[in-house]
């Protein structure tokens, strides 16, 4: 591992001396310019664009500057109603629940950077997305969109989406060390120049661990180079490149008697893998009048993951290596029609994914040694869409949004051990999406969304059963927006998500069918608030119940049941003062309530077990002169344990108390 770790270092000092040889002048302190990006929609004015629904989450960069997370991940700690789960597997992306729904290897949610789609198909189930691969200090804001409200959005939107946009203008630097117990050593930049017509912006992250449990090590390399021109007032062009590569080791998975025994930090290797991604996208805008324009954008990705995991008697590899390849074209419109203020976005796009799996025994890790191949198969998925979006204004205190997307998909595989075709089954699938906001009085809304989404058959099962259909999710809202003075803002939003034609599995009869139906309705409130200057205040909370109506699993029939492994209580209060310089401080306490650890059918007269609940706090000191600052972040600071991840029969240990300490210099 050591060797290909200095590979991996090298690499990336190769591409951090390319970036530090264009920092050719002093930057002022001027901040990026935020680029308001809806799927395949990139401008400067978000108010040219459809905007979100009113339930949205939005993070902004200067909130995300001073947070240190091991993780991406992590951020979206501070969506409402999400519970992170991670599986502490390095590269292996790990899992979240929103709104009821286990988002596992975050498949379920559309997750998008700089418009160019993160999620994968045909491996660990459709929509296989790691944050790894953002760079956290790069980051202008992440909007996150709650169930499949939003019409701009594809497949994976069916519990929401989560929309990260990266710093594309601006003349500033950021330059971060730091280190931690569990020898931890980070290194991150993010620097931004206009030279006149062009910007540029360079991003740049080296993290390395050995972690709090025995044999949890990783080491991350990251860069991104972007690249803006103003070819003149009406035509804009971009290029962005990306480079991701990590690898790591990961130890068994903790038994619930060695969870009961308190045995929390040993553990004997289990897994390990390394993994790279790269690629890029261009971007094309036109300004047809100052009302419309057009946007064109490309992209294309190439990735490799390679996993092991470690059995008593040998060693069983899995591999994905996938292409990308995709493009869109979107057109909006500002006008007034019959003097009402109306915003159309309409787009197509299309994206084709190419990727070889292997599954084998490997004893020596080496990928000419491969045993026992049992999948070998090389598939193709193929994706056009058609949508539009529109909202209409015919008062001021009425707006109407309505929406809809139509997609289809298809594909083959090639089963390379004994040469069959399969086609899979065309899909062809219409989604519409409506909303309706009313201001009574400024700063007063109460809103109402309606949307659909859908849900492919995973990985192989698109070609093996051809009879499975997509699974159909329908979300309603109803909520409450409030913002009666400038610093103070909350939202108060109900919801229910249904889902229809559940894929479920018979072990017994080795059949899957499409017949599930589930229920997942719940309520979260956002609050924010700023009493004075420099002091924010800021808390949410969500309740959620999930329950089987209509579901056989196994033969067992749950109708009637909670749906399991789901936290009913999720909520966290917080508070941070940050003045431009002197003495900075943040708090954060976080609970995640219990959930029901099994299915258990209505009747069950047995012991019941739920999932551990949890608080966890942190709190982060530190200090800014200038330029320059210092941060020590605690985590976990009453030393909770408590599971970073929890199944039916098994646990890994969330990290202890931990401290890590930040040098930055800004400008």
């Amino acid at each position: 591992m050591l060797n290909k770790c200095r590979t991996i270092f090298q690499l990336n000092l190769f591409v951090l001396l390319i970036i530090i040889s264009f920092q050719n002048q002093a930057w002022s302190a001027e901040p990026s310019k935020v680029l308001k990006l809806d799927d395949i929609t990139v401008r400067e004015q978000s108010s040219r664009v459809s905007p979100p629904p009113p339930s949205a989450t939005i993070l902004t960069g200067e909130e995300l500057q001073d947070i240190h997370v091991d993780k991406t991940l992590y951020l979206l700690e501070k969506i409402p109603g999400v519970a992170i789960q991670d599986y502490s597997q390095g590269a292996v992306a790990s899992q979240f629940v929103m709104r009821g729904l286990r988002l596992g290897h975050n498949v379920g949610a559309a997750i998008f950077v700089d418009g160019v789609p993160l999620n994968e198909s045909t491996s660990h189930g459709d929509g296989y997305a790691d944050f790894n691969v953002v760079i956290p200090e790069d980051i202008a804001y992440v909007e996150v969109i709650k169930g499949p409200s939003s019409a701009l959005y594809g497949q994976f939107a069916r519990s929401g989406v989560v929309n990260i946009v990266t710093k594309r203008r601006g003349d500033f630097s950021l330059y971060k060390f730091g280190f931690g117990d569990w020898d931890r050593q980070r290194f991150a930049m993010s620097t931004g120049h206009e030279d006149g017509a062009l910007s540029k912006v360079f991003g740049v992250e080296l993290y390395r661990r050995e972690g709090a449990t025995e044999n949890s090590g990783w080491l991350r390399g990251n860069a991104t180079g972007k690249f803006t021109y103003d070819f003149s007032e009406d035509l804009t062009g971009s290029l962005a490149l990306n480079l991701n590569s990590m690898e790591w080791d990961a130890p068994e998975y903790l038994s619930q008697a060695q969870w009961d025994a308190r045995d929390y930090w040993s553990g004997k290797p289990q897994a390990g893998g390394e993994k790279y991604r790269y690629g890029g996208s261009a971007n094309l805008t036109y300004d047809v009048t100052d009302d419309d324009f057009v946007n064109l954008m490309f992209y294309a990705y190439r990735s490799n993951l390679t996993r092991y995991r470690d059995r008593d008697t040998r060693v069983d590899e899995e591999y994905h290596d996938r292409d990308i390849y995709g493009g869109s074209a979107s057109y909006v419109l500002n006008t007034l029609l019959a003097g009402m203020e109306n915003t159309l976005t309409v787009g197509i796009d299309g994206q084709v994914e190419l990727t070889h799996t292997i599954n084998a025994e490997n004893p020596s890790r080496v990928r000419t040694a491969r045993e026992d191949v049992t999948v070998d198969g090389d598939s193709t998925l193929n994706t056009y869409s058609v949508f539009f979006q529109n909202q209409l204004t015919p008062t001021e205190a009425w707006k109407i949004t309505v929406g809809g997307r139509y997609d289809h998909m298809d594909g083959k595989l090639k089963d390379n051990l004994d040469g069959k075709k399969t086609d899979m089954e065309d899909q062809d699938i219409f989604s519409p999406k409506a909303a309706v906001e009313f201001t009574p009085l400024s700063g007063y809304t109460v809103f109402a969304t309606y949307g659909e989404g859908f849900r492919l058959p995973s990985g192989f099962d698109k070609f093996k059963y051809p009879d499975l259909e997509s699974e159909e999710y329908k979300q309603y809202e109803l909520g409450l927006k409030l913002n009666p003075i400038q610093s103070f803002q909350a939202t108060l939003t109900g919801f229910i998500l249904d889902v229809e034609d559940e894929i479920v599995t018979d072990a017994a009869a080795g059949t899957k069918t499409n017949q599930g139906e589930t229920r997942r309705k719940g309520i979260e409130l956002e609050l924010d608030y700023c009493p004075v200057d420099h002091l924010q205040l800021y808390g949410n909370i969500s309740y959620t119940k999930g329950e089987y109506k209509e579901y056989v699993h196994n033969g067992v029939d749950y109708s009637g049941a909670d749906i399991d492994l789901v936290p009913d209580w999720i909520f966290s209060l917080g508070a941070q003062w940050k003045p431009p310089e002197g003495f900075f401080a943040g708090f954060d306490y976080r609970y995640v309530g219990e959930g029901y650890k099994e299915k258990y059918e209505v009747g069950y007269t047995g012991s019941k077990k739920k999932t551990i609940d949890y608080w966890v706090a942190d709190a982060q000191i530190g200090y800014q002169y200038k330029i320059y600052s210092v941060t020590l972040d605690a985590t976990n600071i009453f030393d909770e344990r408590y599971p970073a991840y929890e199944s039916a029969s098994s646990y890994r240990t969330a990290n202890p108390r931990g401290f890590f300490v930040t040098f930055s210099l800004s400008y």
